[in-house]
């Protein structure tokens, strides 16, 4: 027998007290912002003192909150089940409003702990090509990349367009730092990418990196956005339709992150040429 299951069954109905009743779950996420009063528990919640009370006194009772002088506080394993709790409730979230966007995209090449934490990127939109407008995602690139002050890029494929934009920034001032794939790095020896490539590569706000191994990833991370593309699943292709956006801090650091990861196993432009 599975022992996560054999737990599971030994102590079910604490599990189950806990994912079943709403005013638990939002108690213990509450809580996990920092120590709370009776009030701004009500606050929180919506609830009232004579709903919330009784538990309290329940999460009191196994130890996952204390009370104190100003109100009340997660133990120490308090803390731990409530990482867990949101960690779940933004997965959840994600899956739930992007579900075909991670349904339909290979996910391969992002790494087991980013995807761990990928319930970060919960409050995404994802920006979709239409018939009324079949640029929309690319005219959204050239959005985020106009109003950056920095620039970190993952480019799984490039094009005379996207080079463009890239020297336009570059050119600007921002600073801008990119990883290709060992097929990128060729086809950015020939024409029109060699041209736009001399006239920024010995800029000091420029940096171009090579990942010795195919990325099925395309992104781009500024100082208020993350911009994430993939492979399709079938056909096997970079898909050039449909991007997730998100603007929220802990989103844009996941995609910081996951940048220097590539990063840490890249090599400069120059010695790889």
């Amino acid at each position: 027998m599975n022992p996560v299951i054999d737990a599971y069954n030994e102590r079910q109905a604490e599990i189950r007290g806990i994912f079943r009743s709403r005013l638990i779950t939002q108690i213990l996420i509450a809580l996990g912002e920092g120590e709370q009063s009776l009030s701004g528990l009500r606050d929180i919640t919506g609830s009232s003192s004579q709903a919330i009370i009784p538990k309290i006194r329940q999460l009191e009772a196994l130890s996952y909150i204390e009370s104190t002088k100003e109100g009340y506080r997660l133990t120490i394993i308090g803390k731990i089940l409530e990482k867990e709790i949101e960690k779940l409730v933004k997965i959840i979230s994600l899956s739930d409003s992007n579900r075909e966007f991670w349904y339909n995209h290979d996910t391969r090449d992002i790494p087991a702990e980013f995807l761990e934490n990928i319930g970060d990127l919960h409050n995404s939109t994802i920006i979709h090509n239409t018939e009324d407008n079949i640029l929309k995602v690319h005219f959204n690139f050239i959005k985020l990349m106009d109003e950056a002050s920095f620039i970190k890029g993952i480019s799984s494929f490039m094009s005379p367009s996207h080079a463009e934009i890239i020297k336009k920034s570059v050119m600007r001032g921002i600073q801008v730092d990119l990883i290709v794939t060992p097929e990128i790095a060729e086809k950015m020896k020939e024409e029109p990418y060699e041209e736009i490539l001399k006239t920024i590569i010995d800029l000091d706000n420029f940096m171009i990196y090579i990942y010795p191994k195919p990325i099925k990833i395309g992104m781009t991370i500024t100082d208020n956005y993350l911009s994430l593309g993939l492979y399709s699943k079938e056909p096997d292709f970079y898909d050039f339709t449909a991007d997730l956006i998100n603007s929220d801090g802990i989103a844009v650091e996941w995609g910081q992150r996951l940048f220097e990861y590539y990063r840490s196993g890249s090599e400069d432009f120059i010695k790889g040429a």
